[in-house]
């Protein structure tokens, strides 16, 4: 197997457990805030998103995140998108998991599109991410260890409620 493929398999890997996290998720559980400073599994969930549109479209792409070119803020409820730091906005916020997880739907297709065209030299292509210059594979690959960190979280989450977190 080629280092494309590996890549690809990878991402559809972090994309089924994400899956298996969010499954059955209600309004309610999407909301719930644990004790302490434990994420909401709707500050977890879109910040994720949020990450992956910004690392294919901003970093390797150079393009606008979807989050501002299609007015998902608006859609989904909020003023700005999930960076790093402070997520009070989304804290405070009563969000529906539908409008999340169409998001969701648009950053996986124009991941899609991106990687219908990826190849060997583009993996080694150098991005500016966080302020330093990375490869593209390395981008790719922080986007699949951060999806299974917040999976994991969103599973917690769940779990904390009383409901079954993985179905496996």
């Amino acid at each position: 197997m080629d280092a494309v493929e590996y890549v690809k398999r990878q991402i559809a890997a972090a994309r089924r457990l994400l899956d298996a996290a969010m499954q059955d998720v209600s309004d309610e559980q999407f909301n719930w805030a644990p004790p302490g400073v434990a994420n909401p599994i709707k500050s977890a969930f879109i910040h994720l998103v949020a990450a992956e549109d910004s690392f294919i479209q901003r970093a390797i792409q150079g393009k606008p995140r979807l989050w501002e070119a299609e007015g998902w803020g608006e859609k989904v409820g909020l003023t700005s998108a999930l960076g790093r730091g402070a997520w009070d906005e989304t804290r405070a916020a009563t969000l529906a998991v539908a409008p999340a997880r169409a998001y969701e739907q648009a950053v996986r297709a124009a991941t899609d599109a991106y990687l219908a065209g990826l190849t060997a030299e583009e993996l080694d292509r150098q991005v500016s991410l966080f302020g330093g210059q990375r490869a593209v594979a390395d981008v790719l690959a922080l986007l699949v260890v951060h999806a299974l960190g917040h999976a994991g979280e969103i599973a917690a989450a769940k779990g904390v409620q009383g409901v079954k977190g993985l179905p496996f």
